[in-house]
């Protein structure tokens, strides 16, 4: 397997484990009450909204020819940079 195929094989790995975690903080939502509760679920909703642009950017990265690659890469990366940090600060909130 080449490099650039191992790589987005990760992300994609990288973005079901991801979905899982979703769906963990949703159930975490539902036990939640008052203003933590709808704080959860904008934060919930903020994740998904993350997740599927770094969905949309990879599927484009994918379908691209390797002269497009290098633009769509940027946006790429910094769509999975924004939701990764989102993801790292629900885990340092204890979420």
């Amino acid at each position: 397997m080449d490099p650039l195929a191992a790589n987005v094989e990760k992300m994609e790995t990288q973005l079901e484990v991801w979905a899982g975690k979703i769906d963990e903080f949703t159930a975490s939502a539902q036990e939640s009450n008052g203003w933590a509760r709808i704080d959860l679920r904008q934060r919930i909703d903020d994740l998904k909204i993350k997740r599927a642009l770094v969905r949309a950017n990879l599927d484009q990265f994918k379908a691209a020819g390797s002269d497009t690659r290098a633009g769509l890469r940027t946006d790429l990366n910094n769509a999975w940079k924004d939701l990764e940090d989102a993801f790292q600060e629900m885990k340092l909130e204890g979420v």
